[in-house]
Order: C-alpha cells, then structure tokens, then sequence
C-alpha cells in the first residue's frame, strides 16, 4: 500500500512540474498594505491545456501537418 501510495505521489509531482514548466498552472501574490496580509492564487490555464494536449495527440497519432506532407510526399 505504501508503494501505490508513493508512485502516486511522484505522479502528483511530475504532473504538477510539467504543468508549471507549461504554463498551465501559475501562482498569483498579492498584498494588502493594510492589514499586511498576503493572498496566494493558484491560475489555472484551461485553454493552454487544451491547446497542448490536441497538439499531443496529433503528434502522436501521425495527424499533424508534417505526417500529411509525408505521407502525400511533399
């Protein structure tokens, strides 16, 4: 049990960097003067996402515009 539960840690953590590294998740500060407090933000790109993960399935499955012009020899 405590194997799953480590691979899936490492799973968290990888996913987590990759989406960093990405652009797909973002922290956002900000500080009231005021009352000295801080606000942390966690953003969330969903278009990039999206956007990155349509890319990836085309580049895997052949689909993009480089595998047409392969394919049709140009």
């Amino acid at each position: 049990m405590g194997k799953v539960l480590l691979v899936l840690l490492v799973l968290v953590v990888i996913v987590a960097g990759l989406g960093f590294y990405q652009g797909w998740f973002s922290f956002l500060t900000t500080r009231d003067r005021e009352t000295g407090n801080t606000e942390i933000r966690l953003k969330i790109d969903e278009a990039k996402m999206k956007t990155d993960a349509e890319r990836a399935r085309k580049k895997l499955t052949g689909t993009g515009a480089g595998a047409e012009e392969k394919s049709t020899g140009k």
